[in-house]
């Protein structure tokens, strides 16, 4: 029996090869598309899976209200992680502190020595490697241990030693000699943790100057406990560290003049949480953290959303072509009902044929995935392998779901035929009695167009808020600025200014500044007393305030606006104690006249500043979040200390390519055994929206594929229409209806429900990309015109798709349509 229901598959796939084709192209590409977005779903779903404690390691983040300053981070004090250790609950802690851009130099015998600017180089407690379990190439858990020891990665090691092996082997950091005796296992791309290097925090002063306050957040800390994490654990623990903060916080905060409990009747709060590392990843994206690596739960749940819906357009599509054919067989059915066939035979006919496509597609699926497995990786930004396609659970979803659909597409049709008398199948040849499976059509039709209207709203949204945060002025001439970004490796002061008077020499350069940090590159974050009335003791609540150390040129290197007051003046001791502040930081303290008036830094023994200028705001990150207070200091005030370092260099508009090779010539000759690194600040800024252009290129891609599937379904129903109706057509051009009018007769019934998707679609997509815009603080309008762009665009492609057909059959001899039947 089986034998003949395969017989039957080919030949029907023989006399029908058109439908037959689209029915395995269509569910091909959806099983392609959810296949990617399944192993990318599962990919994020699954980070740190690998470590073997994962559900016993958790992030400590602090919930912070300070001044107007509020919200959680998993920036930390050094002196936490020994505190936490005391409780019985928690196995062990470790720190981690980023050491920023650091120079590595190899010497090797007989030549050059190697030597790189590197950012992945992180210190790290000793008890580091055995809280996370990460596996060894070479050495052990003790590897950090020494002062002087370091870890490398696989990869890191034979950059450095080729093919020699590591251990004992010595790597100059900054001029510091450490010894490599351990080498881990190259960590997987959806590891949390990301670094190249691990150096002892115990070699390292600025930490050991740190152990001290509770308010110098710059480090990370991670606990593993005794048992796995649970929300009730987590609970009971936390409760119990509020009294750990008020026994050992108050000492630090009064150390820099601050009173513990003057800020905790004001409303602050300072509380230490656990996050798990189990949902570190997905579940706080909102959260402020060093952390690069952690993602968007949401956006990773829409894409795997995305997924199932274009393969549901491709099912729809299988199922609609399906039911369609199934209707041109109904006399094949009243024939094999009178010679007897049972109910169940030919059920089972419709499932093996329907099962033959599903797995037929599956194949060509799997030729697909391979094909385009490196543009998705572009796509996407992670680099994923032929293996990562047959990961157990990416398969268990890829297998079963064309069964599913096999097992659908044959079981509605057959159902539905199988259950009229004979008479009645013989009748609905005659294309009469189909409006059950017409009805049925027209909602499939609806539902893939309103899912691909959806995501054609949801693309043109995306892109527009992404051309409108590119694109909004920033405050500042971001273009043309060259940055180079590892200048803290000048042996003095004096030594990058005799390079800085060198740049301003070349006729490209038109002005040069060094500063701790950037716009787009970060800044230095710590809290300030504003002083009110006349009196030196006067202070307002502090505020938190992020700031740069900078010099004079900062100001007009970058084309920042003066609002009031003045810039800092060049060779001007007294500007050591002068600070400049954003429009943002004023309103934040409530000055009405800021010039003139007094700040201090309880950071540094309460060091005072006086206001001599304001700026006009700008964007210090993306417009993803508000403009927030800021402080410019100009750098021989030494009020704080920070591994950031950045030259920023104007140059001529169209004069990039030749200042670049005349600043690298100065550059090597100034500082020699140091790599010539460089970036522009504009490109900094476009790097912010890196998630963002991933969202928009993925969606581009769906929604293209979604248009493609319902429009490769609406062509084949077009046809399967035109065929039906050919005695139709035939009558009518005899009796004088135009090309135009038949066109028109065949398209209207497919453009209706075109129409009808559109009205269903464009509350559907307002609703969710309005969601998604309120995470912007700068964020466009939602205007009427996109949802008549995209209503226009559709009901063009679904015209297009049609009135191929359409013009095609109306332009048919009626003397073959009529002889036709």
């Amino acid at each position: 029996m089986f034998k003949n229901y395969f017989k039957i598959v080919f030949r029907n796939f023989a006399r029908q090869p058109f439908y037959s084709f689209i029915n395995v192209v269509g569910l091909s590409i959806g099983l392609a598309a959810c296949w990617f977005l399944a192993m990318y779903f599962f990919h994020e779903k699954t980070y740190d899976a690998f470590l073997p404690n994962a559900n016993r390691i958790a992030a400590v983040a602090l919930d912070l209200k300070m001044g107007d300053m509020e919200g959680k981070t998993t920036n930390t004090p050094p002196p936490l992680g020994a505190r936490l250790a005391e409780y019985p609950e928690i196995e062990t802690t470790a720190r981690t502190f980023n050491l920023g851009e650091t120079l590595v130099k190899r010497e090797v015998k007989n030549s050059e020595p190697l030597i790189f600017n590197e950012s992945g180089a992180v210190a790290v407690d000793s008890t580091f490697l055995d809280l996370f379990g990460f596996e060894f190439v070479q050495g052990n858990t003790n590897a950090l241990n020494s002062h002087l020891g370091l870890v490398l990665t696989e990869t890191t090691a034979k950059k450095y030693f080729g093919n020699e092996p590591a251990i004992g082997k010595t790597l100059s950091f900054n001029d510091r000699n450490f010894t490599v005796s351990g080498v881990l296992k190259d960590l997987p791309s959806n590891s949390t943790l990301r670094f190249d290097f691990l150096l002892p925090t115990k070699s390292f002063r600025v930490i050991e100057n740190f152990d001290w306050s509770w308010i110098w957040l710059q480090m990370d800390t991670w606990v593993k406990f005794k048992k796995p994490i649970t929300e009730t654990n987590l609970a009971k623990l936390e409760a119990k560290l509020p009294e750990m903060v008020q026994k050992y916080a108050p000492s630090a905060f009064e150390k820099i003049g601050m009173s513990w409990e003057d800020k905790m009747k004001q409303g602050d709060k300072y509380n230490v949480k656990f996050l798990p590392l189990t949902k570190l990843h997905l579940e706080y994206a909102d959260i402020d953290s060093r952390l690069s690596t952690l993602g968007d739960g949401k956006q990773v749940k829409m894409f795997g959303i995305i997924g199932i819906i274009i393969l549901l357009l491709a099912c729809v599509n299988f199922i609609n072509l399906s039911t369609a054919r199934s209707i041109k067989r109904a006399k094949e059915v009243g024939v094999r009902k009178a010679l007897g066939s049972s109910k169940g035979s030919l059920i089972g006919q419709f499932l093996v044929e329907s099962s033959v496509f599903s797995i037929s597609a599956l194949f060509l699926a799997t030729i697909i995935t391979a094909l385009f497995i490196r543009s998705f990786n572009e796509l996407t930004g992670i680099t994923f392998t032929i293996s990562s396609l047959y990961q157990t659970n990416v398969l268990l979803v890829v297998l079963i779901l064309p069964l599913l659909t096999g097992l659908v597409a044959g079981l509605y049709p057959a159902y539905y035929l199988s259950k009229f008398d004979t008479i009645d199948t013989m009748k609905k040849s005659t294309g009469t009695g189909s409006r059950g499976f017409s009805s049925v059509r027209s909602g499939l039709v609806v539902f893939q167009f309103t899912v691909s209207i959806v995501l054609m709203l949801g693309s043109i949204i995306v892109y527009r808020q992404l051309s409108f945060a590119q694109n909004s002025k920033t405050g500042i001439q971001k273009e043309n600025v060259l940055v180079i970004n590892n200048t803290r490796n000048f042996k003095s002061i004096s030594e990058r200014e005799v390079f800085r008077q060198k740049l301003l020499q070349i006729p490209e350069v038109k002005n040069v500044t060094h500063s701790t940090f950037l716009p787009s590159l970060g800044a230095f974050n710590d809290f300030y007393e504003p002083e009110q009335g006349s009196q030196a003791n006067a202070v307002v609540q502090n505020i938190a305030i992020s700031s740069y150390l900078t010099d004079e040129n900062f100001v007009p290197t970058l084309k920042i606006e003066l609002t009031d007051g003045r810039n800092f003046r060049a060779n001007s001791q007294s500007d050591s104690a002068s600070v400049i502040l954003n429009e943002t930081a004023v309103k934040a303290i409530g000055w009405k006249n800021p010039i003139g008036q007094w700040m201090r830094y309880p950071g540094n023994v309460n060091q005072r500043f006086q206001v001599v200028g304001v700026v006009k705001d700008f964007h210090l990150y993306s417009v993803r979040a508000a403009i927030e207070p800021l402080a410019i200091f100009h750098e021989s005030s030494k009020t704080y200390q920070t591994w950031g370092s950045y030259m920023a260099v104007r140059l001529l508009p169209n004069t990039e390519k030749a200042g670049i090779e005349k600043i690298s010539n100065i550059w090597k000759s100034s500082i020699p055994n140091v790599p010539f690194e460089y970036d522009f600040l504009d490109k900094s800024f476009a790097r912010m929206y890196q998630s963002e252009n991933q969202m928009a290129s993925i969606l581009l891609v769906f929604t293209a594929l979604a248009l493609f599937i319902g429009c490769l379904g609406l062509f084949a129903l077009a046809t399967f229409t035109a065929e039906h109706r050919t005695k139709e057509i035939g009558i009518r051009k005899v009796l004088g209806a135009s090309v135009m009018g038949i066109t028109a007769l065949l398209s209207k019934d497919f453009l209706k429900l075109v129409a009808i998707a559109l009205v269903i679609g464009s509350p559907v997509a307002w609703y969710f990309m309005n969601q998604w815009l309120g995470d912007f603080a700068y964020r466009i309008d939602i205007e009427w015109w996109i949802f008549a762009l995209a209503g226009v665009t559709a009901i063009l492609i679904a015209i297009a798709t049609v009135s191929f057909q359409a013009i095609r059959a109306a332009l048919m001899n009626p003397v073959k349509s009529l002889r036709s039947e």
